[in-house]
Formats: C-alpha cells, structure tokens, sequence
C-alpha cells in the first residue's frame, strides 16, 4: 500500500508531520481529517512519486528527466486556452498532451488523465507527482476548483512561473560576467607567476647582482606558488567541498545565506530579487483564493535564501495566532517599504494588487542592480588586472636599470 508524507495541524494548534498508508492520496487525507486533524500538506512519501510501475522502458526513462520551467508554463497556458473554450478539464489534458514536448511531463499528464478519469479532482492528481507539480500549483488548482476559475487560474499560475523563470535568468546572467571576468583575472595572475617571471628572474639572477625589493618580493612569490601550487590548489578544494557540505545542513546553509546579503553590492541584489519572488508569490496565490497562511507557506518553500524562507514560515505561524501579516513579516533584512505596503493592502482590502505593484517595482529595481553591478565589477576587473600587469613591469624596469646604473 502506498505511503504518504502529510503536514497537519491539531486542534491545539501544534504543527505535526508524519506518514500514513492509504490506498490513494484522498484515501490517506480522510484517514487524518477522522483523527481530528488538519491536512496542511500531503504527498507520496520519498521514492513513492506517482512513477511506480511504468508500463515500458520508454515511460520508465522518461519519469527520470526533469520539467522545465518553459514546459510548465505552455501546460498551463494551454490548459487555460482549452477550459476557456468550454473544454472539459479531461478534454483538456488530452489535447494538451498531444503537444507537450517534455517526456516527463506528457507522462504525467497521461498518469493524471487515468486518476481523473477514476474520480480524482484535477488538484489531487497533481498532488501525486509533487517533483513535478510544486506546493504553489497544487494549492492554486484547489483554489480555482472551489471558485470555478480553474481557466483564469492557469493564467496566473503560467504568469507567475514566467516572472520566477524571469528573475532567475536574471541573477544567472548577473553572475556570468563577473565569474568569467574573475576566471580571467586569475589566469593573467597564474600565466605572469608560473611563465613570465621565472623566466626574467632566471635572467637577472644570472647577473649575479642584488635586485631591488620590488623585484626580489615578486621572483619569490614566483618560487612560492611554483613549489606549492598543489597544496594551494588542494586547500582551494578542500575549502569549496567543506562549504558545500556546511550548505547542505539546515544551520549552515542559515549561515552562509545570511552572511551572502551582507555582501556589498551582492546582498542588495539578492534581497531585491528574493523581495522580487514573495510579492509575485503572494499576489499570484492571494489572487486566486489562497489563505493568507498557505500563501506565506509556499512562498517559503518557494525561496532559495533560508533566512527569507525560515521568516515565511515563521510568520505564517504568527498570522494562525491572529497577527497581521505585515507585523508578522518584520525583519532586520526585510526592505520597511515591503511591510508598509503590505499594511496598506491590508487596511484597504487590496493587498494582491499592491503585491503585484511590488512585484513589478523589485523587479524593475532587480534589472537597475544588475546594470549597476555589471558596469561597476568592469572597471575594478579592470584596475586589478592593470594593477598586476603594472606591478610586474616597474619591478623588472626597476632591476632592469639597477643593472645598467650598476
């Protein structure tokens, strides 16, 4: 019997995850709500993903790809073309199936047509293949079966899934230039180190005459890196493997995520673009009919920045107990302009626009950080570059006329 994954709530108000065995999802979240207790969340437990028992190889190889964001977007977007035209959602699902290119995703929407056609809600379905389908998409489907906007729905969820694809590429393409600028930095260094100046330093330490600080300073850097450069390179590897595995704990990657957007230049941009995914995420998700709770709980889960996603969860708990949302979001390093505006929607009953508006402005704000961080990175590249090529010239032009005066 499958087993599932569940997060609820007791009557006292205590938050509690476990596993239960059911025959199928809806199975497992009557046996719970029989408990007394309050399904939050409910999944196939690890290794249990809906996947099982693929008829053929072909099915079987394409439950191990991944979805691209590109491919979830057109799903939705067709999905929200055909019910606008009066399809049935199972009407839909066929059609749309006939041109996804993604493997992984025609399967699944294949597998989700079957449990549909046995009874099962759209969202249901859905929540079977959860590394396919996320938290946010699943919530927003029960939304729109409970309001009848399962079409308008779609629409959003396939426009939010843009703006997030949007500000992802963005913080990629904001990385790209200055990884490569820094890679090219470091092997000017190493080429001068390891080339250039063994081969002057053999030539004026065979004059057999003193040479000026400058010089002897930069011949025994040379000497240095030359005798120890593995132990230099496997310290280097070292260092990045023991971050990693830092990163992979909970208070680790709290740390390191932290200490990122203290980061001059960086840490701006990053608390932009994360300020950038929460208003889209709440306005997408209150928009449609999501509790204010569940919204600020897949948004946390929506987030890479543990100390952006540990304060999501944390004030979702702070609203259960009554507070607003805007009290409840306080943080040293989330923007006041973020918790006012959020205030305003509140006391005026249009918080989802607002949000949107905010979404619209940090992401306006994301593009002018990444231009100011790229035209600044240039010139410092730049200047250190310059500044290692000069030092290298004045210090054999230095030896160079110590021995034509000498």
């Amino acid at each position: 019997m499958p087993l599932f994954s569940y997060t609820v709530l007791t009557a006292a108000g205590n938050e509690l995850t476990g596993k239960q065995q059911a025959a199928d999802i809806n199975a497992a979240t009557q046996a719970l709500r029989e408990r007394s207790l309050r399904v939050l969340a409910i999944k196939p437990a690890r290794g249990q993903d809906g996947f099982g028992g693929q008829e053929n190889f072909s099915d079987w190889l394409a439950s191990q790809r991944s979805v691209s964001p590109s491919a979830l977007i057109f799903f939705f977007r067709q999905m929200a073309f055909m019910l606008r035209a009066g399809l049935a959602v199972t009407e839909s699902l066929t059609l749309t199936n006939t041109q996804i290119s993604s493997a992984r995703l025609r399967l699944t929407s294949k597998l989700m047509l079957k449990d549909i056609e046995s009874g099962q809600t759209l969202s249901a379905a859905m929540k079977t293949y959860p590394s396919v389908f996320p938290d946010m998409a699943v919530n927003l489907m029960v939304a729109g079966e409970n309001t009848g906007d399962l079409d308008v729905i779609m629409e959003r969820l396939a426009t939010h899934l843009e703006k997030k694809s949007a500000l992802r590429a963005q913080m990629i393409n904001a990385m790209i230039y200055p990884v490569i600028v820094v890679i090219a930095a470091l092997g000017v260094a190493a080429f001068m180190m390891l080339k250039i100046i063994p081969k002057f330093a053999d030539f004026l330490l065979g004059q057999g005459k003193k040479l000026p600080p400058s010089t002897q300073a930069l011949i025994n850097t040379s000497d240095y890196i030359q005798q120890n450069g593995i132990w230099i390179i496997t310290v280097v590897i070292v260092f990045i493997v023991l971050l990693l595995l830092t990163y992979q704990t909970k208070r680790g990657r709290l740390i390191i995520d932290y200490l990122s957007l203290r980061i001059p230049v960086i840490g701006p941009m990053l608390t932009t673009a994360s300020m950038g995914q929460v208003t889209w995420a709440l306005s997408t998700l209150l928009a449609s009919g999501v509790t204010v709770y569940q919204s600020l709980k897949i948004t946390g889960k929506l987030l890479t920045n543990r100390v952006f996603s540990d304060k999501m969860q944390h004030a979702a708990k702070k609203v259960l107990t009554g507070k607003d949302m805007a009290s409840s979001l306080q943080h040293p390093r989330i923007p006041v302009l973020v918790t006012q505006m959020i205030a305003v929607g509140e006391r005026t009953g249009s918080l989802d626009k607002i949000l949107q508006e905010m979404g619209i402005y940090y992401e306006q704000r994301l593009d002018i950080a990444i231009k100011r961080m790229t035209a600044l990175i240039e010139p410092v590249m730049i200047l250190v570059i310059g500044a290692m090529v000069g030092f290298v010239y004045y210090a054999f032009f230095q030896a160079l006329f110590s021995l034509v005066g000498g």
